[in-house]
């Protein structure tokens, strides 16, 4: 494949050089023409010279235009014009060559040798002119040497002599004229091949230095890349602050010179409060730029021996080095607090939020890495349960205090298979008529290891570990089933109060879930009352509306639990569909001796009438405030005074047979 290419490329040269030739050839073809006119014309026919002449002007001319031809539209490619170049030499040939016989003097010998000199003359410039194309230079000469050896035969005194010079002149030139075309053909081969091996020097230079060059690139784009992947893998992208992974380096170099130098080291951990809130508010940009001005008021307080990061979300962790005392750490986590405090603008938001902060030390709490950040974290939870904003030690009660609450959580996920929860009903009392008008179906749990577990623990937990859904349904399927055993066996049908969550109201569908545990039962929707607390109903505002007006229309029983104790504004109060009030115990505890509470009371039945809603009194124990509460017609009455909690049979025996001492005060 390459030495056709080689062998074309040869050709084409040749033939390039045979063009630039031609002019040279045409000219010097014209000039011997016209001069053996010239010196002939007196002595041969005139008419005969002057055609011979004309044809070869003719000629001369048409090879002339093709040759400009070429030059100018085929700038180099006469391949396809070889045959037609070719011809025209040819004819050129022919037509001096036919001078020995048309114009050739006859009588003059002086004359004949002049015109065998100069057709001689040609043929030798031939060589030079046609010595890169032998079949030029064959179609050329060939004529005319059969024309001068011809002639020399009608000569017979210089016969032999003429004859053979002409043989011998003729192979001397065809031998030049090969050794000079070889010598060319080889040149041209050289050439090429010196051209194309620089050519390809050149190339593998380029290419070389282009890999080179995309190389570097390449190296370039690696390294930014490993920076890059660096930054990510041990900084945080929005903050700038270190990340939880370099956090943990940061932390096992801080114990390793710790241990060095025999100091200690304070860890702490901080959590926003209601970041989620503005976050879930204002939108994730604002929460990041909040993110942004809080990380850079932190790293305002800290010295060249401290460091920060950012282990996600609204979560930031500090390691103290070197720390003297404990005064110096507090000094720190106050100072934070306060900075905290400050409001943050953006624009025409105005922001507001604290934090919550844990502290442990090393090596006095612990000398374990991840143990030193859990025991930051669990104090940074106690420090929110005591109202956040504020900034805790961590303690050994503290350790006990998370073991026992994971403790009572890995054991409520069993609780409902094992059949631990159980039921019991306070009974509720109409103030007026001493009847027993429902119950409060109140939650206990009662575990083989850890005993029996009050509510106030175990529902919280129940509460953030979304076990309260569960929970709940088995609550509400558990009352259904006892109310029915209740009317079977006993006729009984009194409504039956249970305390609901909001996560209930949240996460599940709870007028369904009540609807199919009345079907299940044959139960009406008077059996059942579901309380809810202002918090809750506040909180999730929107979401309560529509759960309590679905039922409402169902015909469910509505109630308000531990009235007074919340926030509720009047006027969100009569947009729900609520049937009762109940007063929080807090406010009867001490009726009718303080006044306040007796003040409290009184406004809460009054708005309770005024609404139009039934109101029930909780934790009522004495006579006292039982008359108190008669007085001021409040409508139902529970506590300890008329009964305590009871077993589902005792609460059916306390339904048929009502306490004598509910009698005493009338």
């Amino acid at each position: 494949m390459y030495a056709s290419k080689l062998d074309k490329r040869i050709q084409e040269e040749r033939l390039l050089v045979l063009v630039q030739n031609l002019p040279s050839s045409l000219l010097s073809t014209l000039a011997v023409s016209i001069f053996m006119f010239y010196i002939v014309v007196d002595h041969v026919s005139t008419i005969n010279a002057i055609v011979w002449l004309s044809l070869i002007l003719f000629l001369t001319l048409l090879r002339t235009i093709h040759t400009h031809r070429l030059v100018k539209y085929k700038k180099g490619n006469y391949l396809s014009e070889e045959i037609i170049i070719v011809l025209g030499i040819f004819m050129s040939g022919v037509l001096l060559a036919s001078s020995v016989f048309v114009i050739f003097p006859p009588d003059d010998l002086a004359l004949q040798a002049l015109c065998f000199f100069l057709l001689s003359a040609m043929m030798a410039g031939a060589v030079s002119v046609y010595s890169t194309h032998i079949l030029s230079f064959v179609s050329y000469t060939l004529p005319l040497i059969i024309s001068f050896l011809y002639k020399a035969t009608t000569l017979p005194d210089m016969l032999s002599i003429l004859f053979i010079v002409g043989l011998a002149y003729y192979a001397i030139l065809l031998s030049s004229m090969f050794r000079v075309n070889r010598s060319i053909i080889n040149f041209l081969k050289t050439k090429y091949l010196n051209y194309d091996l620089a050519d390809h020097l050149s190339k593998a230079k380029e290419s070389l230095e282009k890999t080179n060059a995309e190389l570097k690139i390449e190296n370039s784009v690696r390294e930014d890349t490993q920076k890059r992947l660096y930054y990510l893998a041990n900084y945080d992208p929005l903050t700038g602050l270190s990340n939880r992974h370099m956090f943990k380096e940061n932390l096992k170099d801080s114990i390793k010179l710790s241990k060095e130098k025999e100091s200690s080291i304070a860890l702490l951990f901080l959590d926003l409060d209601n970041f989620k809130i503005i976050n879930d508010t204002l939108g994730h940009a604002m929460g990041d730029k909040l993110l942004i001005a809080v990380s850079s008021r932190l790293k305002s307080l800290l010295n060249d021996k401290s460091s920060i990061a950012r282990l996600g979300g609204d979560e930031f962790v500090i390691i103290m080095n070197e720390i003297n005392d404990n005064e110096e750490v507090s000094s720190l986590a106050h100072n934070i607090i306060k900075l905290l405090e400050k409001p943050f603008s953006f624009n025409e938001h105005e922001m507001f939020i604290g934090t919550s902060i844990g502290i442990s030390l090393y090596p006095s709490d612990t000398i374990e890495t991840e143990t030193l950040l859990s025991y930051a974290d669990t104090a940074m939870y106690i420090a929110k349960d005591k109202g956040k904003n504020n900034y805790q030690f961590f303690t050994a009660q503290m350790y006990e205090d998370i073991q026992f609450r994971h403790n009572v959580e890995t054991k409520l996920h069993h609780a409902i298979k094992n059949k631990e929860f159980r039921l019991s009903y306070q009974p509720k009392v109409d103030s007026q008529t001493n009847k027993v008008v429902g119950a409060e179906a109140l939650l206990r749990w009662d575990n083989h290891e850890l005993g029996h577990i009050s509510p106030s623990i175990f529902i919280p937990i129940a509460e953030e570990s979304s076990l309260i859904n569960e929970i709940g349904k088995w609550v509400i399927l558990k009352v259904c089933e006892d109310l029915a055993y209740l009317k079977s066996n006993f006729n009984n049908n009194p409504c039956i109060s249970l305390n609901v969550s909001s996560s209930q109201i949240l996460h599940q569908n709870l007028p369904q879930l009540i609807q199919e545990g009345l079907d299940k039962y044959s139960l009406s929707y008077q059996c059942l009352e579901l309380e809810f607390t202002e918090k809750m109903l506040i909180k999730q505002a929107k979401q309560s509306l529509i759960v309590l007006n679905q039922l409402d229309k169902m015909g469910i029983t509505l109630s308000i639990d531990d009235f007074g104790t919340g926030y509720s504004s009047l006027n969100y109060l009569r947009t729900l569909p609520i049937h009762t009030l109940k007063i929080d115990k807090s406010f009867i505890k001490d009726t009718p001796h303080s006044q306040s509470d007796c003040a409290i009371a009184k406004s809460i039945i009054s708005l309770a009438h005024n609404l139009n809603l039934n109101v029930i009194a909780e934790g009522v124990e004495t006579m006292e405030q039982l008359i108190f509460l008669r007085d001021n017609a409040c409508h139902t009455i529970q506590g300890f005074y008329f009964s305590k909690p009871l077993d589902l049979n005792e609460f059916a025996v306390y339904l048929n047979t009502p306490k004598a001492k509910a009698l005493e005060i009338f």
